[in-house]
């Protein structure tokens, strides 16, 4: 039996077990806001966090993402988010890549002065803009040059094929599995998986059997949604336990280590 499942299940949370949700999102979205100011958020994010026992949450900015909205607000309201929760909350700066490559390059100046080491893209939904479009190469180039860990709502595999060779030294994270992907995470070393998705009974629980638990996240997409979507599928997994933190933290945490965005408490807590 597993202890993880079964002290979860008693509600004990996760006692030693580092818990990083590494897709989560908060301010507006065209659906209706989960917080409605930056206080709100840091308060609301804490409390939703320590009612699951997680750690830690990757934050992204929220509707400015979308087509049409000024991303740099999203940024100043992630940048404040993170500075009144740093031992918490980490973040993933945007930019729109249909916007001017000189505002690109001037924003992601910004926001890695900031203290921002991992960016967030969603180019899929802001007019399908190609994910090796000449904008989007130039944040690649600019995430090797400085060590930025990289995720995308969505990648073709053909253009992410591309990307994890040519940027090697890039982290990629695609932030919804697919099974189409599983070629790529088995021949790539710089591609990851976080397991935000809906399948049948059964299917992620497959995917850690079919490919080891190396390649694998947890994320949620909370705030949006309960973090226990994200957590269930990996602690009901019939898995080892061992496997299960490499999945719900310890995944997560080597690849913000190594752009130095995972924060300090939990490299001395758990001696990472």
């Amino acid at each position: 039996m597993s202890d993880i499942l079964e002290r979860w299940r008693a509600g004990e949370g996760f006692p030693d077990v580092l818990v990083i949700d590494g897709h989560t999102h908060v301010g507006d979205w065209p659906h209706g806001p989960n917080f409605n100011s930056v206080e709100e958020m840091a308060r609301g994010a804490v409390a939703v966090m320590d009612a699951n026992g997680v750690d830690a949450a990757c934050v992204l900015s929220g509707g400015h993402m979308w087509q049409g909205c000024d991303y740099t607000i999203g940024n100043d309201d992630l940048i404040e988010l993170v500075s009144r929760v740093p031992d918490r909350l980490i973040p993933f700066a945007h930019v729109n890549p249909n916007d001017n490559l000189a505002s690109i390059r001037t924003e992601l100046d910004r926001v890695y002065a900031a203290g921002c080491r991992c960016i967030k893209l969603i180019n899929e939904y802001q007019g399908n803009y190609p994910g090796d479009g000449p904008n989007l190469m130039e944040v690649y180039r600019f995430a090797s040059r400085y060590g930025m860990l990289v995720a995308n709502h969505h990648w073709e595999i053909r253009v992410l094929s591309r990307l994890a060779v040519e940027f090697p030294t890039v982290d990629f994270v695609c932030a919804h599995y697919w099974k189409e992907q599983d070629e790529l995470l088995v021949n790539a070393s710089n591609v990851y998986a976080n397991i935000w998705d809906i399948g049948p009974v059964g299917w992620l629980e497959r995917a850690f059997k079919r490919l080891g638990p190396e390649k694998f996240l947890f994320g949620s997409d909370a705030f949006m949604n309960p973090m226990s979507v994200g957590i269930g599928p990996v602690v009901y997994a019939d898995i080892p336990d061992d496997h299960k933190k490499m999945i719900l933290g310890l995944n997560q945490s080597r690849l913000l280590d190594k752009v130095g965005a995972l924060p300090k408490p939990f490299k001395e807590k758990f001696a990472l």
